[in-house]
């Protein structure tokens, strides 16, 4: 099964150091840098989980010719990468953490870029995929309309899980599932509050908006709330046939690092559909993983542990 990646790629960096005294030019700490790290991001994250979990992975992405770049392909090598011109530099986002404790984010060239153009390969990757998922980072991959009606006709076919962005394109009308987190699904359908009935309004709001199968709103320590196309033509909410909410709790875990257990997420489930999942399994399948995934250690692994308990506290944060 070839599985194929779409969406923005960047260049993450994990700088690791401990803090003994502070600077005698302002109140801050002086980080005694003892390594750095360097990973794809974005999409690039989504591929590698996929590649390491075994599967055939292409990314379709686009790349600059500058020294990140060439720092992502290498770290890109178990991936067939098809990529087209970004015409703007590497985005990279360098995260510095002392002694365990987040310090601060870096981010460099991340300024809006001007609008991709898909190529010909790119376009031929995407009509040849068994299953696709889209890590769309808000920098225009997914924008350009030969790449939207190319992804709309492979998922006509094959399993499509997309995961937005809020500065991103929204979804194409054929995707099987869309993941959004909840402060990303109230930014799309402007629902306000929080709790579990504005992630179910806010659900229902943009899988009619979308046309897409399922939205699945993930929601932090509580879980995941789905919801999918009614199974009555014409239902809507409270009548017959319409499709009610499904809440998917999480499993518990220790404190750790959430950053990427949305794309984590998004690839396990994008897995499960291409095996031949019904779509609430899948999301079942995927909050597990995102919560193991963060147990874990997240992007930065310490040591294995295993598969917690289920019970509703896993921790996840968007890290975009």
């Amino acid at each position: 099964m070839r599985i194929v990646v779409v969406g923005d790629v960047l260049l993450d960096v994990d700088m690791q150091g401990s803090a003994h005294r502070l600077s005698p030019d302002a109140p801050v700490p002086v980080i005694e840098v003892e390594e750095s790290l360097p990973r794809a991001g974005g999409a690039g994250l989504v591929a590698t989980m996929l590649a390491r979990d075994g599967h055939e992975v292409r990314l379709v992405t686009v790349l600059s010719d500058d020294r990140h770049a060439q720092t992502l392909r290498e770290r890109l090598a178990r991936v067939e990468v098809v990529a087209g011109p970004s015409g703007a530099p590497t985005p990279v986002k360098t995260r510095v953490r002392a002694d365990g404790h987040a310090i601060a984010r870096i981010d460099e060239g991340c300024a809006p870029p001007p609008t991709p153009v898909a190529t010909d390969a790119m376009l031929d990757a995407i009509s040849t995929a068994d299953a696709i998922v889209v890590a769309d980072y808000g920098r225009g991959v997914t924008r350009d309309p030969r790449l939207r009606a190319a992804l709309d006709a492979r998922a006509a076919v094959v399993p499509l899980v997309w995961d937005p962005h809020p500065a991103g394109e929204p979804p194409v009308p054929n995707t099987a599932l869309a993941t959004p987190n909840l402060a990303e699904a109230r930014a799309f359908s402007g629902v306000a509050g929080r709790d579990v009935s504005a992630a179910a309004d806010a659900a229902r709001l943009l899988r009619e908006r979308w046309g897409v199968r399922t939205v699945a709103v993930t929601m932090s320590e509580r879980g995941a709330l789905l919801v999918s196309a009614p199974t009555t033509p014409g239902a809507d909410r409270g009548r017959p046939g319409a499709a009610m909410p499904v809440v998917v709790p999480a499993p518990l875990v220790a404190t750790g690092d959430p950053c990427g257990a949305g794309d984590r997420l998004a690839a396990t489930a994008l897995a499960a559909l291409a095996a031949g999942s019904a779509v609430e399994d899948a999301v079942r399948e995927a909050v597990a993983a995102a919560a193991e995934y963060v147990d874990a250690g997240g992007s930065r692994p310490s040591r294995p542990r295993p598969r917690p308990a289920p019970s509703a506290a896993m921790r996840r944060a968007p890290c975009r």
